[in-house]
């Protein structure tokens, strides 16, 4: 294992961490254990939560995770494709056929989405207050409500089941809008701990192009929606412009997710690759032997 220069503010000329560090695996305080030393707490090395915060050191465990959810989450588009198909082929059987299906692959999808962003155990990039990763969460859960909200209102009869089932999908697009900004958020961090600065600015582009193009959807639809219900020939000038600003805005929304499925695509690769790295990193230290070197010319 490599020791940690002395001056580096993280340990002492003795080779005993000064400052509060987490434990790779279980986020057990090493302060005060020297740095070939090994956690009380699950035996893991102290020297493997030193080496930084990238993703090849991080805990194997933890990235076969994210990874596993990224390959549930690609899935789940292709679900979702067949659930638009078989939405339009149910239309006249009534709401509860419709909007069944895409709570199975919402509920799949939350399994997905969850397991991404498990908490790394070492605790890198979480802090007290709110972070990318826990609003995610929070939205998830608020937007399964919303889903399962819509299921049951579906089932419901009565006249107010149409009206109830259009405000659910209001509540559901806002959250959606929550999910999708912290989501790509979210990717840009761990994509930054590859390091893949590339992949860190496309997932940025995809978190404000996504929000920018759906925010003007729904405000076009609005205007639209109102100008119509206004009638008259300047309300009809306005709908026309209305529908103009929708058309480019739907356009980049469609382009937008074929970028979101190739970057979900190259994030879960490296992902699995790091896993791999990591999994050779932590071997090595486990056995007590030097960590083998990582970079260009070494094959890995």
């Amino acid at each position: 294992m490599t020791s940690v220069p002395v001056g580096s503010g993280l340990i002492d000329a003795q080779g005993v961490l000064i400052s509060d560090l987490e434990c790779k695996r279980c986020g057990y305080n090493l302060r005060g254990l020297h740095q070939e030393g090994r956690c009380p707490e699950c035996g893991t090395p102290v020297g493997l939560s030193t080496l930084g915060d990238l993703l090849r050191f991080a805990d194997p465990n933890w990235l076969d995770k994210v990874a596993l959810g990224l390959t549930i989450l690609l899935w789940m588009i292709l679900g979702g494709i067949v659930v638009v198909v078989a939405a339009a082929v149910l239309q006249n059987q009534g709401p509860l056929l419709q909007v069944a299906p895409a709570f199975g692959v919402a509920l799949i999808t939350f399994y997905g989405t969850w397991l991404v962003t498990e908490p790394d155990p070492s605790g890198i990039g979480e802090d007290p207050n709110l972070t990318a990763r826990k609003v995610l969460r929070a939205s998830l859960v608020i937007g399964l409500v919303f889903d399962a909200a819509e299921v049951a209102a579906a089932a419901a009869t009565g006249s107010m089941t149409s009206t109830l089932l259009q405000w659910l999908a209001v509540g559901d697009q806002v959250v959606g809008l929550v999910t999708m900004f912290t989501t790509f958020m979210y990717y840009e961090r761990l994509a930054r701990r590859i390091p893949d600065l590339a992949l860190a600015a496309r997932a940025r582009l995809l978190r404000w192009g996504n929000v920018i193009a759906l925010g003007v959807i729904a405000v076009g639809g609005a205007a639209a929606a109102f100008l119509t219900t206004a009638g008259g020939t300047s309300s009809g000038a306005g709908f026309g412009a209305a529908v103009c600003l929708l058309a480019p805005a739907s356009l980049a929304v469609l382009v937008f997710a074929v970028m979101a499925i190739f970057l979900l695509i190259r994030l879960r690769r490296a992902i699995a690759e790091q896993a791999r790295l990591a999994r050779v990193t932590w071997a090595a230290a486990l056995e007590g032997t030097p960590t083998p070197p990582i970079g260009p010319g070494t094959g890995r």
